[in-house]
């Protein structure tokens, strides 16, 4: 597969931190040469992997004007995993929190969707191929690094996911405004927490799958939370109980 180019500190130091993804080449601003980027130099050179100066103005073509940081790698792309791989790296059911999306489709909220997965001990977000965003370099730049963290799981249809992992026993949560307070729902694990559009929610088949609808409370002011918001409330609120 054709090499990703990454850009930003805290992907560079997740990526090479984790060891999960070969690092071809590592571009640095000849501007920096301290702190942080004098660590991602370090930790490149001791992964093996070549160093090159460049002039910013390089790196800022490079990166598409992106926010690099001074810093680009070019690394082998995301390895996604199928339901089966996935479900075999489970080992403790009782802790065990997925995520579904359904109808994610800007880079920014899937970045941001898996940072917070990360933070909140979710170990699985699974993607449908079609009309969804993608693992770009937009979107794990917003991730910050974070999916070195979470498996990825790629799905050709969503609802069949749903319906074999209930199969493997995971209990189905959507979110949904109209469904009850997370913080009266008791969750029963493996959970698996599907996550609709901003302005659709989950399609009408996926909601009927759910075990159960849960909304996050508000105080009014807003008819709805942003999805990556609304996500990491909820994860939050799901880690509370394992």
């Amino acid at each position: 597969m054709k090499p990703e180019m990454l850009y930003g500190v805290n992907t560079a130091e997740e990526i090479l931190k984790s060891g999960r993804r070969k690092v071809f080449k590592l571009y640095v601003s000849d501007r920096s040469s301290g702190g942080r980027a004098r660590e991602i130099v370090s930790a490149a050179r001791k992964a093996g992997c070549q160093v090159e100066f460049l002039n910013p103005r390089v790196l800022d073509r490079m990166s598409g004007g992106g926010n690099h940081q001074g810093v680009i790698l070019e690394v082998e792309p995301v390895r996604t995993l199928s339901l089966s791989e996935a479900l075999a790296r489970v080992k403790e059911p009782g802790r065990t929190v997925w995520a579904g999306l359904d109808g994610i489709t800007d880079p920014m909220n899937l970045g941001a969707i898996i940072r917070s997965a990360a933070c909140f001990g979710i170990s699985a977000i699974v993607l449908p191929e079609r009309r969804a965003a993608g693992i770009t370099p937009a979107a794990q730049k917003t991730a910050s690094g974070a999916i070195e963290r979470v498996d990825i799981v790629q799905v050709g249809n969503l609802n069949q996911a749903v319906l074999e992992l209930k199969k493997r026993n995971f209990w189905v949560y959507g979110a949904d405004m109209k469904g009850k307070p997370v913080t009266q729902v008791d969750f029963a694990f493996p959970v698996f927490l599907l996550i609709g559009s901003e302005g659709d929610g989950l399609h009408l088949k996926t909601r009927e799958h759910c075990d159960e609808l849960l909304s996050i409370p508000q105080k009014g002011g807003v008819e709805s939370l942003n999805a990556s918001v609304a996500a990491g409330v909820l994860f939050y609120e799901i880690s509370r109980k394992f």
